[in-house]
C-alpha cells in the first residue's frame, strides 16, 4: 500500500507498507498549523491489524512542541493497539527539541528506517527511550517533589496545571513582553494541551516555553517572572532558569 496526501501547504505526508510495517515521510513543517489534520492522517495509518508505524523525519525542516505532542500520542495509540511507533532519521534541531521537551523519553528514535524497522521489538513494559540511544520510560512517581534530584520527571498533574493555569492567565502580559511573537506558538501549544487530559504533552510544552525562555529572554515583566518562577519550580531544579 502507498499513498500521499498534503497535511497543509507547508507539509506533507507519504506512507507505505513494508513486511506489516507502515513507513509514513514526513516533508515541511511540524508545526501548530499541521496538528490537526497531521494526527488524523497518522491515526488512519493505525488500525488493529497494522499498528506497528514508523516516521521518517529526514526531510522535516522545522518542528515545534505541539508537534511533538502529536507524535506522543500516536505512539500511545499505536501502543493501544499492540504496536509501536519509531522515529526514524531525526534532524539535528528535532532532536534537539526532544531533548529539550523531555519528550525522547517517549518515542524511540534510529539513524534509518532500517534500522527501525529491524529492531526486534521492546520486551513488556518497554515503551520508549532517547533519541539514538534506545532505553525503556522511566516510571514517573506519584509525588514527583520527592525525587526533586531526578532530572525529567513529569511534575505533578494538579501542581503543573495550576501553575500552566496562571502562565495562560497572564497571557497578555506575556504577549506585552514579546514584541517579536517568538513565544506565541510555545503558548498556543501549552494551552491546547491544557485544555486536554495528557499530562506528558503537557509537562513537554511547559519546558519547551521555559527552555525558550533560557535563549530568548523577554522584557522584564512582574507577571512573567512571577509565572516563569513558578513553573519552573513545579517543573524541578533541572529547568534552565527563566528571566532575570
Amino acid at each position: 500500500m502507498n499513498s500521499a496526501a498534503a497535511v497543509n501547504p507547508g507539509l506533507h505526508l507519504s506512507a507505505r507498507t513494508e513486511d506489516r510495517v507502515t513507513i509514513a515521510e514526513l516533508a515541511g513543517e511540524l508545526d501548530i498549523a499541521s496538528v490537526p489534520e497531521l494526527r488524523e492522517q497518522l491515526l488512519v495509518l493505525l488500525r488493529p491489524a497494522s499498528g506497528r508505524l514508523i516516521i521518517d523525519l529526514s526531510r522535516v525542516t522545522f518542528c515545534d512542541a505541539s508537534g511533538l505532542a502529536v507524535l506522543v500520542g500516536t505512539g500511545r495509540r499505536a501502543r493501544l493497539l499492540g504496536g509501536f511507533l519509531r522515529l526514524a532519521a531525526v534532524p539535528a534541531e528535532v532532536s534537539r527539541m526532544l531533548r529539550s521537551t523531555g519528550l525522547d523519553r517517549h518515542l524511540l528514535a534510529f539513524p534509518t528506517v532500517s534500522a527501525a524497522a529491524s529492531a526486534p521489538d521492546a520486551p513488556s513494559g518497554r515503551t520508549g527511550g532517547p533519541v539514538q540511544t534506545p532505553r525503556p520510560v522511566r516510571s514517573w512517581p506519584a509525588h514527583p517533589g520527592k525525587s526533586a534530584g531526578m532530572s525529567g520527571l513529569i511534575a505533578s498533574s494538579t501542581e503543573l496545571r495550576n501553575a500552566v493555569g496562571a502562565v495562560l492567565s497572564h497571557v497578555q502580559a506575556w504577549h506585552d513582553a514579546d514584541p517579536d511573537r517568538r513565544f506565541t506558538p510555545a503558548l498556543q501549544a501549552m494551552a491546547r494541551a491544557s485544555a486536554g487530559t495528557d499530562a506528558v504533552t503537557l509537562d513537554g510544552t511547559a519546558r519547551f516555553l521555559l527552555s525558550m525562555l533560557g535563549r530568548h529572554p523577554l522584557t522584564y515583566s512582574p507577571a512573567v517572572a512571577e509565572t516563569a518562577t513558578r513553573l519552573r519550580q513545579v517543573l524541578g531544579p533541572h529547568v534552565r532558569p527563566a528571566v532575570g
